[in-house]
């Protein structure tokens, strides 16, 4: 087969099949095999032009699956799509190195090398979503594709993403051996069991877990969730902002008629600067303080430090009888919301891509919340930094027992961004076993289970509101305890691969 088409057009299809295989396709059994096509090629291309083959792949993943940013409604279209460009780009320089990888791995030690690769693609993902790392982009990681197959996704509490993504690489070297190994009829039958015991015992293995999940006793809040629907665009004109302050309350009202305890609204649920509009930190305190509940509520914030003033997009914690604690985004999307490496050089702050200028938070803020007779300790995540598994850690380890993410998702549209944003909540509360209740301003809100599971949705472009008992406070995972100690050890486990695909190397020559 591979032999009919060229090896760029095998390239490709690898990277179209791993966008199939990606929310909002959730075509989950595609990413089993969709790195054959890019290895049979580097294979039919005698394991010459890796990077080449591999960043082709990667630049049409990438463009397939992240072209909902150049829908961002909230910037011009050509800043919007030279990003969206840009980000595919410097993200399919990654799959060329892993293309590289590859190729030097099967020229050297054949195709058995290539069982190596679960290793190499999980030391790959784990250095360009590294949250230390300027340019870190956790988004497009191959545990995702799994979202259909949430037993599978049940790894996650033991070694986050990167357990998920070595599966899936796992089944695609296995199934590569069976169509493209040198290996005998017998062995060949052996793979195919060995493949099934996987495959069956992962699935039954992730079930079991979800129901003891489902069944630890814990204790329950009452949340409340709210998605306003509001029009990005019109909700921040001057006349309509104490209109939409008081539809959110409205809505609010109808939550609490049905006993929930904690609110939680969508990131910039309040439009303005509350400093600058302390009217509407009036209305809800008032709030909180007549029905007894607390209320998380994003909105904009800013304080001077010598005598110039910082922005911050952030998050306002209201409880009853006590001060409001704020959170401020720590993780804040490059180019859109701060202009990278700006700390470095500070010169860069004159640079107007149409972006906003926020300062980055400085701490996980762990707030308790609920009515006057039911407290739990809270933590949020702002938008995009849900997907970012070191961040949502910091909160969990800082004693969070319930966890929200609020969210403007409205940017991007009837678009697969706020597909693959909500699944990537999902495997943020797999890896902590957790309750998260995710309030984004036109969906998709949802309070979602520490299995996984969704147990309530509101649609993409509604207004709704959500109400539930979501569990508190279960036992802590492998993952919470220990972190990437998973990723860790295959990153060193990959440079010792490496060095024996080189040494390997250096024996040919000699």
């Amino acid at each position: 087969m591979t032999k009919r088409f060229t090896p760029e057009t095998l390239a490709i299809l690898s990277g179209l099949l791993l966008t199939l295989s990606f929310p909002p396709f959730d075509m989950f059994f595609v990413a089993w095999g969709a790195w054959l096509p890019l290895w049979a090629a580097l294979q039919q291309n005698g394991w010459q032009k890796g990077f080449k083959l591999g960043f082709i792949t990667g630049f049409i993943f990438t463009l397939t699956s992240l072209n909902w940013i150049a829908n961002n409604s909230g910037t011009s279209f050509l800043i919007a799509s030279a990003s969206m460009m840009g980000s595919v780009a410097y993200l399919a320089v990654w799959f060329g190195l892993f293309g590289l990888i590859i190729a030097r791995t099967g020229k050297n030690l054949g195709t058995r090398g290539l069982l190596l690769a679960p290793l190499f693609w999980v030391s790959i993902e784990f250095l360009y979503s590294y949250h230390g790392y300027t340019l870190a982009f956790p988004w497009l990681s191959l545990a995702m594709t799994q979202n259909f197959a949430l037993p599978i996704q049940q790894f996650a509490e033991y070694g986050g993403i990167y357990a998920v993504s070595f599966w899936v690489v796992l089944i695609n070297t296995v199934l590569f051996q069976l169509e493209f190994g040198k290996i005998t009829v017998r062995t060949q039958q052996l793979v195919w069991g060995i493949l099934g015991f996987i495959i069956v015992g992962s699935f039954i293995f992730g079930a079991v877990r979800m129901k003891v999940v489902g069944e630890m006793k814990s204790n329950t809040m009452t949340v409340g969730i709210v998605q306003t629907n509001l029009d990005p665009h019109q909700k921040w004109v001057r006349s309509k902002k104490t209109k939409h302050v008081e539809a959110i309350l409205q809505q609010s009202r109808r939550v609490v008629a049905d006993s929930a305890k904690l609110l939680i609204w969508p990131e910039s649920a309040i439009p303005a600067h509350l400093h600058y509009y302390p009217q509407f930190d009036r209305k809800i305190r008032r709030f909180v303080e007549d029905n007894g509940v607390s209320v998380l509520a994003g909105a904009l914030h800013h304080e001077e430090e010598g005598g110039e003033y910082l922005f911050f997009n952030s998050a306002f914690f209201y409880s009853p009888g006590m001060p409001v604690a704020i959170y401020s985004k720590q993780s804040l999307v490059p180019f859109a919301e701060r202009i990278p490496l700006v700390e470095t050089f500070p010169v860069l702050k004159n640079l107007n891509f149409g972006q906003a200028n926020f300062e980055p938070g400085k701490e996980a803020v762990v707030y308790p919340m609920g009515s006057r007779d039911e407290v739990t300790d809270l933590g949020t995540l702002i938008c995009y930094e849900s997907v970012d598994p070191w961040v949502f850690r910091e909160f969990i380890t800082n004693g969070a027992g319930l966890m929200s993410i609020i969210t403007n998702d409205a940017w991007l549209g009837n678009s697969p961004g706020p597909y693959q944003h909500l699944a990537a909540g999902r495997l943020r509360a797999i890896e902590h076993r957790v309750s998260v209740a995710r309030a984004a301003q036109t969906g998709i809100s949802a309070m979602i289970l520490p299995s996984g599971r969704l147990a309530k949705t509101i649609p993409l472009g509604e207004k709704g509101e959500i109400v539930y008992d979501a569990p508190l406070n279960l036992s802590p995972t492998f993952y919470t305890r220990h972190g990437n100690v998973f990723a860790l050890a295959i990153l060193l486990l990959s440079a010792i691969s490496m060095m024996v695909v080189m040494f390997t190397k250096r024996i040919q020559k000699s």
